[in-house]
């Protein structure tokens, strides 16, 4: 990031974020601040600043760590990044959606807080922002929230998380999903004004001429069916598949219809999966405000103190959801198939699968049926739309969206270091190259593709690939 940007920032956090800040504090006056530009944390798009507030209350002195986010980049790269449209969803969840489902709470007075689920947001803003924006109609955005790490919160591990992380991880977005169902039965007309604010991110826009240039979703995934089949080519007529099995047959049969429909251009399937509630009238009311992105990478846990000595596994007190920039509005499938394939070993889904559903259930049920308890338009015929077997019905049809994540991201995640770095570069510098193509079809070998296979297997066992 330049020098200039930098300071623009800086400058930006002083005498705006900061006394923006003070106002939300009652009763406290600041005694200083200090600045850090968190440069090794900065994302693809993103550049991020720790901001140490200091200051004084009626007991005593007290320090704040906040987190600043803003987007990088000039305006060729924000648009090809689709940056514009990541940051402008971002903040809305943060200045509208979180808003209106904490109104929700309060109301049905649930012991829920919109903090339950993220850090606790201060500033949240997007489009021309005076002192910010180099001039009228230059889009920026800023996002400052609580810096968790002085609570105790984490990342949790690299790839793989273990049944201690992925229930709670069940039980918060399960949470959060409920609101929006909540919404649609007490309120339907909030609900549609929030989703007519989410800026549209489609995997692939045949109504943009520049849709077949520009779109990197069609590159990565195009890539993605490429490595994947000539692994499936390779391995037919050998040992990998058995013939004789009658799961492995269906799993043939399937992965043959999947290449006949979308090899082309998989990116259609996505498309298909993120359209489906808008598009398909009896999953219509499943239709939530998603967090879009949400895996490992995108949450940071809290662990239970342990006793000195203690050397079993910590326990996870508490998740918090982070980086919205993926959001949409679609099917909760694409929040819960992301993880739970792309988190969880083949060991795991063979042990905790069910769990792992019923978890998100049973708290996206309980948070639903409390949110609208007492209110006379919400009857019982109305909640059995949301049944675990009218759920279980749902995340078939749309559960391989997760399958399709690790189909491309996977072997990023499981190469050896060097590789990562190379193919992060490729994609950052030479996306559209035959280098990208033919690296991100080598990393990892076959190793990996085993356990893209893995995946696959579970995802035609359960009959999830049956309506593809």
């Amino acid at each position: 990031m330049s020098e200039s940007c930098d300071n623009t920032h800086l400058k930006f956090i002083k005498e705006y974020v900061v006394p923006k800040i003070l106002t939300q504090l009652q009763g406290e006056t600041l005694l200083k601040f200090e600045l850090e530009h968190a440069s090794g944390l900065d994302g693809f798009m993103s550049a991020l600043y720790n901001i140490k507030l200091h200051t004084q209350t009626a007991d005593g002195a007290k320090q704040r760590l906040l987190v600043a986010k803003f987007m990088k980049g000039d305006v060729s790269f924000r648009e090809s990044s689709k940056s514009y449209i990541q940051f402008a969803n971002e903040i809305f969840v943060y200045e509208r959606a979180l808003p209106a489902f904490a109104k929700v709470l309060a109301a049905a007075k649930l012991d829920i807080t919109i903090d339950d689920w993220v850090p606790h947001p201060y500033v949240a803003k997007f489009g021309y922002i005076e002192g910010l924006s180099a001039a009228p109609g230059v889009r920026e955005s800023v996002l400052v929230l609580e810096h968790l790490k002085p609570r105790g919160y984490v990342l949790g591990p690299r790839l793989y998380l273990t049944r201690e992380h992925l229930l709670p991880m069940c039980r918060t977005i399960g949470q959060y999903h409920a609101i929006s169902y909540a919404l649609r039965l007490i309120d339907p007309t909030q609900l549609e004004s929030l989703k007519s604010e989410i800026v549209t991110l489609p995997f692939i826009n045949d109504a943009d001429p520049r849709d077949a240039q520009d779109n990197f979703y069609r590159y990565l995934y195009r890539a993605a069916f490429d490595r994947f089949y000539d692994f499936f080519d390779r391995k037919i007529d050998g040992n990998t598949f058995d013939k004789q099995n009658a799961d492995d047959l269906k799993l043939i049969e399937r992965l043959r219809d999947l290449r006949a429909k979308y090899i082309e251009e998989p990116t259609r399937l996505l498309e298909k999966i993120r359209t489906g509630v808008v598009d398909n009238e009896q999953d219509k009311h499943f239709g939530a405000i998603l967090h879009g992105d949400y895996n490992r990478n995108n949450v940071l846990f809290r662990y239970e103190a342990q006793e000195a000595g203690d050397t079993a596994a910590p326990k996870v007190a508490d998740v918090k959801m982070i980086d919205f920039q993926e959001m949409r509005y679609g099917s909760p499938c694409l929040d819960l198939s992301f993880f739970m394939y792309m988190n969880t070993t083949e060991e795991t889904r063979d042990a905790i699968w069910q769990e792992m559903l019923q978890t998100y259930h049973t708290n996206m049920f309980n948070t639903l049926q409390a949110a609208v308890k007492g209110n006379a338009s919400v009857d019982a015929a109305q909640l059995a739309a949301y049944s675990f077997e009218a759920f279980q019905a749902h995340f078939k049809r749309y559960a391989f969206y997760g399958v399709m994540i690790c189909l491309h991201f996977l072997p990023w995640m499981l190469s050896s270091e060097e590789e990562c770095a190379k193919i992060s570069h490729l994609f950052e510098t030479n996306l559209r190259g035959e280098e990208f193509h033919r690296v991100s079809i080598e990393i990892g070998a076959d190793e990996v593709n085993m356990r893209l296979l893995a995946v696959l297997r579970h995802a035609c066992k359960m009959g999830y690939m049956d309506e593809l």
